[in-house]
């Protein structure tokens, strides 16, 4: 169903709630985000936001969650200071907020938490927190409420009975027919097994499916969502959803390179919590994988190819020990000197050290053209595992660059497995066996795709289709090196065959466990994003600000992009702009802020609308006036 569709049947719900059975105290304003008023008694009770002008006669507004995309519906009663009841759990993301902007601007590097940024800008004034088992008692009306943390980590659903039907105000926890808007927002730490943020894939689905069984236990009539239609068979649209994410989750346990890193028990772990206790969760046997050639030196997540004449060529530089082994082999007289280094990726343990490198030993630095300005220029993008560090002067190249360096070839590609910044580097040495560095996208388990932040795309083109079409190109025996495993491997061809297979299944779980005309906006957080997302400016000066936006659909799309600050010495050049875009192309608006305000940290977001799709603050920028 697509948002229009949408559209149509929460106008026909506002309209006609009489005809369809439903209630006459129950008034539903659709939108970007819903409005719901109740009435009783002359005076209403609104959940999510109060409609425009209508806050007169409003005593309460409830919040099932804390994100800014759907808070900002809330704004108009909280003007008019209508009393805000919000969650417990969620508290930290809706007071204090300043504190965090203020510490994320240096948090930001280095990020292995991956939580959303979708964050407001000032604290909202909470009347009242509820969490689990807390009853609302509103003029005779009872709003149970309870935890139903998914979405985000501490959202609740709120439960009332009206003119005879049960209605459940789920939030963002379900959407439509059984999808999700989204499966970046669920990534998250699993405590259980170890496995910090960065590594916990859509980790909240767990308490997803927990909270949706508790609704369904409720047996309610209706469930109505923040976003998207009110859903009038719950039943079947619960079951529809925990089928959707348990074959996705079993899926990506199939072909996940955790299995090396982590072992099976910690992997039973994760899939037992969402699958369920016992349940059948399967694991890509390890590959073939023995000791490294000898003219492969390894340390830490670098590696170092010594020419038969006694030179290196270095492959990422993480570490300050990184150098100093290197240092080493040139003062014990292994290598003569340095003649490069080939970033695979821009993940700090990996690049933190690279320009230390380049200066140290006195050579260029390669990377292709796709991820060359991540690495230059780290502070206009937010992603995870971020380098601080700037790299400078890098010899950008085309994928596909062949390069004669001693007696080796070497040829250069884009390969945006493990994220989609993302490089490798094939080397051919005379008649041995064809070694892919490949950075951290593939290990003898699978796939290295445990991040959602980082961008793993699933159409034909792009991500690991693309990488395992590379794999398939090289059409000879090669080994594959992992900077984090202290082997060489090989698939098979029936083990690539397999993972292949999987990811395909997986994409088409994915297209229906979204509403989007493409997979891409559930799985890519910056589909939409601001560039750069970090700005560093004197006061009283002007600066270009650009919203990026790929185009994941089929078809050629018109996107509305309309930036906005609450700084008030804060200005911006235009309220809108419209930029069209053709199937799988990037495209960009551009803005000018003139930067008036005092010194500190200032937010600036924008709203982003297409032909069924109305996203409200969903993108941000930090300016930082020094």
């Amino acid at each position: 169903m697509d948002f229009r569709a949408t559209l149509a049947i929460l106008v026909v719900y506002a309209y006609s709630v009489t005809a369809n059975g439903f209630s006459p105290n129950v008034a539903i304003e659709p939108g970007a985000v819903n409005s719901v008023l109740i009435s009783a008694g002359g005076k209403t009770i609104a959940v999510y936001g109060i409609p425009v002008d209508k806050h007169q006669h409003c005593e309460h507004v409830l919040l099932t969650h804390h994100r800014r995309d759907v808070v900002w519906k809330a704004r108009s009663g909280i003007d008019n200071r209508v009393p805000i009841i919000a969650p417990a759990a969620d508290r930290p993301w809706l007071e204090k907020t300043p504190d965090f902007w203020n510490s994320f601007t240096k948090s930001r590097f280095h990020d292995y938490g991956c939580f959303t940024t979708k964050i407001i800008d000032s604290d909202i004034p909470v009347a009242r927190w509820v969490q689990e088992s807390d009853v609302l008692d509103w003029r005779g009306l009872k709003f149970q409420v309870l935890d139903t943390p998914g979405y985000t980590r501490g959202s609740v659903t709120y439960v009332s009975t009206i003119d005879g039907k049960k209605l459940a105000f789920t939030g963002d926890l379900i959407y439509g027919d059984g999808k999700l808007l989204d499966l970046y927002s669920f990534q998250d730490a699993i405590p259980e097994a170890s496995i910090r943020g960065y590594h916990g894939y859509a980790s909240r689905l767990a308490q997803l499916v927990t909270s949706l069984k508790r609704i369904a236990a409720l047996q309610p009539d209706v469930l109505i969502p923040a976003r998207g239609p009110l859903i009038d068979k719950p039943q079947v649209a619960i079951d529809k959803l925990i089928a959707r994410v348990s074959s996705l989750y079993h899926n990506y346990l199939s072909t996940n390179a955790l299995h090396w890193y982590f072992k099976e028990d910690r992997m039973r772990v994760c899939g037992e919590r969402v699958l369920g206790k016992g349940a059948n969760i399967e694991l890509m046997p390890y590959s073939l994988h023995e000791k490294a050639p000898d003219w492969i030196f390894e340390n830490a997540t670098s590696r170092l190819l010594i020419s038969d004449e006694g030179h290196g060529f270095l492959l990422d530089c993480g570490y300050q020990r990184v150098i100093d082994a290197v240092q080493k082999l040139i003062d014990s007289g292994v290598i003569k000197q340095v003649d490069g280094i080939f970033v695979t990726h821009y993940h700090d343990d990996h690049t933190d050290m690279v320009q230390a490198a380049a200066e140290k030993f006195r050579c260029p630095v390669y990377a292709t053209l796709e991820y060359e300005d991540i690495l230059e220029n780290p502070s206009a993008y937010h992603m995870p595992a971020m380098t601080s560090n700037p790299i400078r002067d890098i010899q950008g190249i085309d994928s596909g660059h062949f390069m004669r360096w001693k007696e080796f070839e070497l040829t250069f590609h884009f390969f945006p497995g493990q994220a989609l910044y993302h490089g490798a580097l094939l080397v051919r040495r005379q008649q041995d066996r064809p070694v892919f560095f490949i950075g951290d996208a593939l290990a003898p388990s699978g796939i290295d795709d445990y991040c959602l932040q980082n961008r793993n795309l699933v159409h034909d083109q792009g991500g690991f289709n693309l990488c395992f079409k590379k794999l398939r190109d090289i059409q000879q025996p090669f080994w594959l090196v992992n900077e984090h495993i202290p082997f060489v491997f090989q698939f098979s061809d029936a083990e690539l065959s397999n993972l292949e297979r999987k990811y395909r299944e997986r994409t088409e779980v994915l297209k229906q466990l979204f509403p989007w005309d493409a997979p891409n906006y559930g799985i890519d957080e910056q589909w939409a994003v601001f560039y750069p997302y970090g700005i560093n400016s004197p006061a009283n000066r002007s600066v270009t600000l650009e919203v990026h936006i790929t185009n994941h659909s089929p078809k050629r799309r018109e996107f509305v992009v309309a930036p906005k600050t609450n700084a008030p010495a804060m200005k911006l050049s235009s309220k809108q702009e419209t930029i069209a875009i053709a199937p799988g192309e990037r495209g960009k608006a551009i803005f000018s802020l003139n930067v008036g305000a005092k010194s500190g940290n200032y937010l600036i977001t924008a709203d982003i609308s297409s032909d069924g799709m109305e996203f409200k603050e969903w993108v941000e920028a930090l300016v930082t006036v020094e």
